[in-house]
């Protein structure tokens, strides 16, 4: 398994690159906007072009994009929907022109709204922004499940494969933290061996793409997505040596979205954990 992280592009775009590289990334994520607003940011063509230019030289891959926290794609409410689906579009199409593989996207909230319905319009805007770009695909998020959160069972996530008549272009991104708040108990090989036959049986591991490391502070089906260090959290070493030696998963890039150690992001003492959990599991 690859191992990178979350980087900030503060300041310029590319520089993400050179924070990656200074925590011993070998893969990327990124913002390509505020996560946290709907403006859209137009990159002077250098920038980019820069970027392509220093991700090759450090071989980075593959990249991905996560989108704007703002995005529902279940949303009754139709100017957040059109602004969701264009947030998704953008994000898209920033993806296709910096050669990046995905954007990692979180559904939304269906409210109290029923399932077809949601399910209707996440279907009909995955459609829209699959349409109107070119390459990069869409990993869809599953998420806790709280609130009427979409995407917190493997069902639900099956039901949208199916209705997106399964869109080489459309797969999952699995965040180890929302698994074990959803009440997946990851902590122990057996518990990632239930997981992954559920997931398997329910949606299809040749769908799964990609995998977001991060321990829980919440604790077992809490429903609660809060983040913590890689070991420092409920799910803690074993876990993730578990997660990151089991076979069927050693072929995706797995991102962590830690805090922290020292609370300024992704750092390198949290990838350094998983480098050496994965050299343990090597040696066996």
């Amino acid at each position: 398994m690859k191992f990178g992280a979350h980087v900030s592009i503060r300041g310029a775009l590319h520089l993400a690159v050179d924070r990656a590289g200074a925590i011993g990334c070998e893969c990327l994520q990124i913002f390509v906007g505020s996560p946290r607003q709907w403006r859209e940011v137009i990159y002077p063509e250098r920038d980019l072009d820069l970027f392509i230019e220093k991700r090759r030289k450090a071989r980075l891959d593959p990249l991905v994009a996560h989108a704007s926290y703002l995005i529902n794609l279940a949303a009754a409410d139709m100017d957040l929907y059109h602004r969701s689906t264009a947030a998704l579009i953008y994000a898209l199409r920033a993806m296709d022109r910096l050669g990046g593989f995905a954007v990692i996207t979180h559904l939304g909230s269906r409210g109290d709204r029923p399932w077809p319905d949601a399910l209707a319009r996440i279907t009909a805007a995955l459609s829209v922004a699959l349409d109107a770009t070119k390459r990069a695909a869409v990993l869809l998020e599953h998420s806790v499940g709280a609130g009427g959160q979409v995407g917190g069972t493997f069902e639900e996530i099956a039901d949208i494969l199916e209705a997106m008549r399964f869109q080489p272009r459309v797969g999952i991104c699995l965040d180890s933290c929302h698994l074990f708040a959803a009440g997946w108990d990851l902590r122990t090989p057996q518990g990632v061996n239930q997981m992954l036959r559920a997931f398997d049986h329910t949606v299809g591991l040749k769908h799964l793409r990609a995998l977001h490391l991060n321990d829980s502070k919440g604790a077992l089906g809490s429903r609660i997505d809060r983040h913590e260090d890689i070991g420092q959290g409920r799910i803690g070493r074993r876990g993730f040596a578990a997660l990151v030696n089991h076979p069927k998963l050693r072929r995706l890039p797995g991102f962590i979205e830690t805090p922290g150690f020292d609370h300024q992001g992704p750092d390198r003492r949290n990838l350094d954990l998983l480098k050496e959990l994965r050299a343990r599991g090597e040696r066996k």
